[in-house]
């Protein structure tokens, strides 16, 4: 584990460790994810393929210890603006055994530099349960402000609010 770990685009060929990862946290974490482990364990492999492919509206990264998968993380469009011009950071996770390392950084970075590499993008937006204080600190950590809570009905069949961010690029205003 005192390996140096690296992250990099994940490609359609880790859509297998990509399935993995994601349905061991979306099970593991259960609720902190806006996402069911049942809806996405029904993902076709061509789905999950996608997903690993990435284009230029969406990609994921992979953290990687040596070949092992250890984290994940992603930007997508917001389907909320329809300019474009809004990203969306998510899917992060990391395996626990890796927490406590500032590994979370790059799970920041990477996605800000894809982000960067395009100019029409104009905001990121991200958001945590409120009971997720690590998330939080990650958040505000990266320079997002608070722009609202929502309340929300998690997978785990709980109530807590959705806490919202933005990060406003290259003088961008509100």
């Amino acid at each position: 584990m005192d390996r140096i770990v690296n992250i990099r685009e994940l490609t359609e060929d880790d859509w297998l460790a990509l399935r993995e990862l994601r349905l061991h946290a979306l099970r593991s974490e259960f609720g902190l994810f806006f996402k069911h482990p049942d809806e996405e364990a029904a993902l076709s492999e061509d789905e999950w393929r996608a997903w690993a492919a990435g284009d230029d509206t969406r990609q994921v990264f992979g953290l990687f210890d040596g070949e092992r998968l250890v984290g994940i993380t992603g930007t997508f469009t917001d389907t909320d603006d329809p300019t474009g011009r809004t990203v969306g950071f998510g899917m992060s996770y990391l395996s626990p055994e890796y927490r406590g390392r500032g590994l979370a950084n790059l799970l920041y970075e990477v996605r800000l530099a894809w982000v960067r590499a395009r100019p029409h993008v104009r905001r990121v937006v991200v958001g945590h349960r409120r009971s997720n204080t690590a998330s939080r600190r990650m958040i505000e950590k990266f320079g997002f402000r608070w722009t609202e809570d929502i309340p929300h009905h998690w997978p785990d069949g709980t109530d807590d609010d959705d806490v919202c961010y933005e990060l406003l690029l290259d003088g961008q205003t509100a």
